[in-house]
């Protein structure tokens, strides 16, 4: 320990003494430790622990599946009630569902995220009331139900964080509910939670197995493991088709942990590559620093040397440079921990808060002890690694054993050793930069691409219909055609129409289809497509094009012949080579209903950016399949969209005072919106291409000047005898050009590689550009070469006669 502090002592005041190269390491090394511990905290957050609840690693989701399919479905609700009578490997089961809720208070409806939840809910996730309490056992009974527990974000909002609302009424849909509780801050489970009642099964619903519409949350009992829990919840699954074969034949269950059962189809995937972009910039920040510490080596030969020729062993030197080392790279710990806790709040605040609180440990992305002790031990683990090599080549020999014993075999094998730091920085900087190109070029294609639509001066917002005042589907005709109606005269307003969903909304709707000409298949394995209630003027308002037949119009009402208009895609995927107009269809999601097809409409790409078969699309007319909950209007303003909030608003009142409106916002906002994780994603890989090209540059400069300083005696040797110094400058260059166009060729391999993964997790939306390859390699190349040229051009600077007398 004593030998330790005086290495280290000394190691501080060389640092001191070389602060010009000191600090450019610190600062490379810290943006290398503080982009990866940034990566990592989006790993932990999102992928790793997406959720703070208790007895996490015992936490699993049930879903309902279809045998030889991989997807997953909600749970029925007398499903849901024999599993947690018969399910043995389980503490406790609990049960939620999705609440269209509208909130009352005051004078001003709001829309809240609501939902339906069994007693022990909260207890089974560990949560504790941050005032009141939570639901009782005898609350799950119809007629005692009409209790609620308000999330902590929404009762300061709109009751100013008065703790006596706890024990009132309050009204949601229209119906008094007691708050009996207010939740702990930072709670929205499920996802974007704001307000929980008790749910309630009325004996009808308690024997439904054809509905769908329950999430099932589960503790695992101490020591039974994941796989017992399946094979268990399989033996249930058969026995309940046997049992029940016309709803439960062909089904299963699925058993999953909680961080997998709520992970996006594309999360892991993309959340792998970006913090695989952040270890290309470590990998690129450890060879600019070994470069760096080669460079610092050179200039200490003759002190080495003379600590040898005083005693010093070589392990002793060796440990003396790893400590100068290790104590460059605690400094640079520090720098890294401040930049990750800026960026992880920077990165936390860039999506909008709306957005943000629909995706699963969003607000969990900050500095946290994991990382505070990651990122030392990180920087310990690189100081080793990257410091142990430079040293052990700078105590390799004495200078005058070097000349001795041959120069000329040493000075090969390092040159061998800078040759691959080359390659390996240029390769990595090579294939952040390709990755950071596909990804914006990607983004860019996909924003701008032809929607299938014309977003300019559109208006959209969502009207919330309470569901205990618009259930029956007359109620919501009504009102379609009474806020229509009130916003017909407005001069701004150019068209106007009502919808289930709108484009860029996030989500598409979809519903198994049936084609009457083609063959039954098991209805378990029926194609979906997407399914859209709209009203006549939809297609004019959105500008969609009727391709062939034609749109809805007025005639096509409740008493009148199902009609449906269907996508381009669609058309030619079930009808190819045929006229779709007079085929027929049927929905899950209508009814039993045939429909005969009158239109084919162009496609429409942008409901849902992640899924392939979005195009495939059946729309129908909203007189004959009124949607329920929440509704989409869109308007085509004849100027400013916005500037129509005011009157729509007074519209809406007018025909209904308690019905909210929110998520106004133009089409082009919403488009922006819909596409912020990509922009985001695209934002930090080129962030990281950026990083990794400015260092690239830097370390192939600084080894350039290094190696060039090696071989000075051999130009000056070469010169001597009779090679000009053009003829060295042209040898230096190209084995300059050999080592850049090993590191392209290696880097090119390696971006393809990240560019297959990208396009296999983003389902095609990031295509391998062979342009993108094309300019970031020219690029580098120049670059690369041009840092190169700089410190050649000392070759032409060279005296070979001094050189031979100095030898």
């Amino acid at each position: 320990m004593a030998a330790f502090m005086a290495d280290f002592r000394f190691a501080l005041r060389n640092v001191v003494r070389q602060p010009g190269s000191s600090i450019v390491v610190a600062l490379t090394l810290a943006l290398g430790l503080g982009l990866n511990a940034t990566t990592l905290g989006m790993v932990d957050a999102l992928f790793l622990r997406p959720f703070q609840f208790r007895d996490y690693d015992r936490l699993v989701v049930l879903s309902e599946t279809v045998r030889g399919s991989s997807e997953r479905e909600s749970v029925a609700p007398a499903n849901f009630l024999d599993w947690r009578t018969d399910a043995r490997r389980f503490e406790r089961l609990a049960a939620w569902q999705w609440w269209q809720s509208t909130l009352t208070a005051g004078n001003l409806p709001e829309r809240v995220q609501g939902f339906h939840v069994s007693p022990g809910f909260f207890e089974l996730l560990g949560i504790q009331p941050a005032s009141g309490r939570f639901f009782t056992t005898d609350e799950d009974q119809p007629g005692n139900h009409r209790r609620i527990v308000l999330g902590n974000g929404l009762w300061r909002r709109r009751f100013g964080g008065n703790p006596g609302v706890v024990g009132t009424d309050i009204h949601v849909n229209g119906e008094p509910y007691m708050v009996v509780g207010i939740a702990p801050p930072r709670f929205a489970f499920p996802v974007g939670a704001e307000m929980w009642a008790p749910l309630a099964f009325t004996p009808d619903a308690a024997r439904e197995r054809e509905t769908r519409t329950l999430t099932i949350v589960g503790t695992l009992r101490p020591g039974d493991s994941l796989t017992a829990a399946q094979a268990e919840m399989e033996s249930i699954g058969r026995h309940l088709e046997q049992q029940y074969p016309q709803t439960n034949r062909g089904r299963g269950i699925a058993v999953e942990t909680l961080s997998t059962a709520f992970r996006e189809g594309g999360t892991g995937p993309v959340v792998a590559i970006i913090q695989a972009a952040g270890v290309l910039v470590l990998l690129v920040a450890c060879a600019n620093i070994a470069g760096l510490l080669l460079a610092r080596g050179l200039d200490r030969k003759t002190e080495l040397a003379l600590r040898t020729a005083l005693g010093a062993s070589r392990m002793r030197i060796i440990r003396q440079l790893v400590t100068e080392t290790i104590v460059l790279a605690l400094v640079a710990s520090v720098a890294a921990i401040a930049l990750a806790g800026t960026a992880l709040d920077l990165l936390r605040l860039s999506i909008p808060p709306d957005m943000a609180r629909f995706i699963e440990g969003w607000d969990n992305i900050r500095l946290n002890r994991r990382l505070f002790f990651a990122v030392p031990a990180l920087a310990l683990v690189v100081s080793l690694v990257v410091g142990l090599i430079p040293a052990i080549a700078a105590t390799r020999a004495s200078l005058t054993d070097s000349l001795n014993r041959g120069a000329a075999a040493g000075a090969v094998k390092r040159q061998r050793g800078r040759q691959v730091l080359l390659v390996a920085q240029i390769a990595c900087a090579l294939a952040l930069l390709i990755t950071a190109s596909l990804t914006v070029a990607g983004g860019i294609q996909l924003v701008n691409q032809p929607g299938g639509f014309d977003a300019e001066r559109l208006l959209r917002l969502e009207i919330s219909l309470p569901a205990e005042r618009y259930r029956e589907p007359a109620a919501r005709r009504e009102f379609a055609r009474a806020f229509l109606q009130r916003l017909e005269p407005l001069p701004m307003v150019e068209r106007m129409a009502l919808a289930s969903v709108l484009p860029a909304g996030g989500w598409s709707p979809a519903a198994s289809v049936q084609m009457e000409d083609h063959p039954e298949p098991d209805p378990a394995r029926r194609p979906r497509v997407g399914y859209r209630s709209v009203t006549p003027e939809f297609f004019e308002t959105m500008r969609i094009p009727i391709e062939r037949g034609r749109s809805f119009s007025s005639n096509d009402g409740e008493t009148a012949q199902p009609v449906a208009v269907i996508s381009a895609s669609m058309a030619e995927r079930y009808w190819p080579g045929e006229d779709a107009i007079g085929k027929r269809v049927r929905l899950d999601a209508v009814s039993d209903a045939w429909l005969s097809v009158v239109g084919v409409a162009g496609d429409v790409r942008m409901y849902n950016w992640w899924d392939g078969d979005d195009e495939r699309a059946v729309y129908v007319p909203f007189r004959q399949a009124p949607p329920g909950g929440t509704l989409h209007a869109v308007l085509r303003a004849r100027g400013e969209p916005l500037a129509l909030t005011g009157a729509v608003r007074e519209a809406l009142r007018a025909v209904d005072p308690l019905v909210p409106m929110d998520q106004v916002r133009t089409m082009q906002q919403a488009i922006g919106d819909s596409t912020a994780g990509l922009t985001l994603m695209a934002s930090l890989i080129g962030l990281c291409g950026v990083i990794a090209f400015a260092l690239s540059i830097v370390g192939i400069y600084s080894v350039m000047v290094y190696a060039i300083a090696q071989r000075t005696r051999e130009f000056g040797v070469r010169m001597a005898l009779g090679a000009t110094p053009r003829d060295v400058l042209r040898l230096t260059l190209k084995q300059a050009g050999l080592v850049t166009t090993a590191g392209l060729l290696i880097g090119m391999l390696v971006a393809y590689v990240l560019g297959t993964m990208m396009t296999s997790a983003l389902y095609g939306i990031i295509p391998l550009e062979p342009m993108s390859f094309l300019w970031a390699t020219s690029g580098l190349a120049i670059v690369s070469l041009g840092a190169a040229y700089v410190p050649a051009r000392r070759v032409l600077r060279i005296d070979p006669v001094r050189i031979l007398r100095a030898q």
